[in-house]
């Protein structure tokens, strides 16, 4: 419904018949509407936008779907108070009580909760686009799958990568919504910067990981050249976050190159009258070369591709022998 005063494009509040900007009596509203909240306990679906509420009590309060953009509740005391899919775009919700808050899919794009307090609160799906959480307590809040581009955390606390868990027991995969390669790119800049000035440096590795991953993402949707380095790097050593990849890299190139050698005969016996080579003898030589040991036992045939093919894995394996060691010491040491 249409707010009566004259000529005003905005919505009446629920419980009024003008919007807050043209209420001429707040006071009697507010009454009305706290009087409300505790004796029913539901206002979910309410347009209550742009009204100031600060340091009431509205604990255990349904609201979800309500609209409230542009509210100030800054102070007020919402402990288990109920948000899914509310309007709270430019709300201030600046040290307010959050505590165990059902917040998923609320929409608080530029949302003030600066020295909030959100403990065990779930923001599952959240939209945190410009959102103001400096110095916001977060400790066992749900971060898994918001959106955080441009989020401000400057001082916030207890944020940390399994915040982003989706809370499953097998086969968790933290992430915040990626929806945008971009602004997800960016996003996870800004979590491992901040995991980075608080020392949480396996949290740093995660948000690091991802960043990379999304940039890779760019990179394939704006059919960038970059994308085939950096899904090789991927592969390798996910982005010197993933030492394993690099042992798995080794051992498949070892074993490839070995039935490489095998298929064409590549290699023989440095003595005179030893037999045929087995696979397990193919095996040894390309393990040998890999690690550039050469014991010279078996080499190469003196044909100039058989020669050019151990010369290739031997690179190889000096090239993944010094990104193993990168790998590992910007991994267990600090950055």
């Amino acid at each position: 419904m249409k707010c009566k005063h004259e000529n005003c494009p905005e919505s009446s509040l629920s419980l009024a018949d003008h919007c807050w900007e043209h209420l001429q009596n707040k006071e009697t509203f507010i009454e009305r509407l706290l009087s409300k909240a505790v004796t029913d306990g539901d206002m979910s679906g309410y347009n209550l936008k742009k009204i100031v509420l600060k340091k009431a009590r509205l604990e255990k309060v349904d609201m979800s779907k309500c609209d409230l953009s542009q509210s100030n509740f800054s102070g007020t005391y919402f402990f288990d108070s109920k948000f899914t899919d509310a309007d709270l775009i430019g709300s201030d919700l600046s040290q307010c009580d959050l505590t165990h808050c059902d917040l998923k899919r609320a929409d608080l794009t530029k949302a003030t909760l600066d020295h909030a307090r959100l403990w065990s609160s779930d923001l599952e799906s959240a939209n945190l686009t410009e959102a103001d959480l400096t110095e916001a307590d977060l400790w066992d809040a749900k971060l898994f799958n918001t959106k955080l581009w441009h989020t401000l955390l400057t001082g916030a606390k207890s944020i940390f990568m399994k915040s982003f868990s989706p809370g499953k027991k097998y086969f968790d995969d933290p992430r915040i919504n990626e929806g945008g390669s971009a602004s997800a790119e960016q996003a996870y800049r800004t979590l491992k910067q901040y995991f980075m000035e608080k020392g949480k440096y396996g949290d740093a590795s995660w948000a690091s990981f991802k960043e990379k991953t999304m940039e890779r993402m760019t990179f394939l949707k704006n059919r960038n050249p970059s994308y085939i380095p950096s899904l090789i790097m991927n592969i390798l050593c996910g982005y010197g976050e993933k030492p394993y990849r690099i042992v798995l890299s080794a051992f498949s190139t070892i074993v490839i190159f070995s039935l490489l050698y095998a298929f064409i005969g590549a290699a023989r016996s440095a003595y005179a009258g030893d037999p045929s080579l087995g696979w397990a003898d193919y095996l040894y030589y390309s393990t040998i070369t890999f690690t550039t040991v050469g014991y010279g036992d078996i080499v190469p045939k003196p044909v100039s591709q058989f020669r050019l093919l151990a010369a290739s894995e031997a690179f190889i394996g000096v090239y993944l022998t010094g990104l193993f060691v990168f790998t590992l010491a910007r991994k267990y040491s600090a950055r």
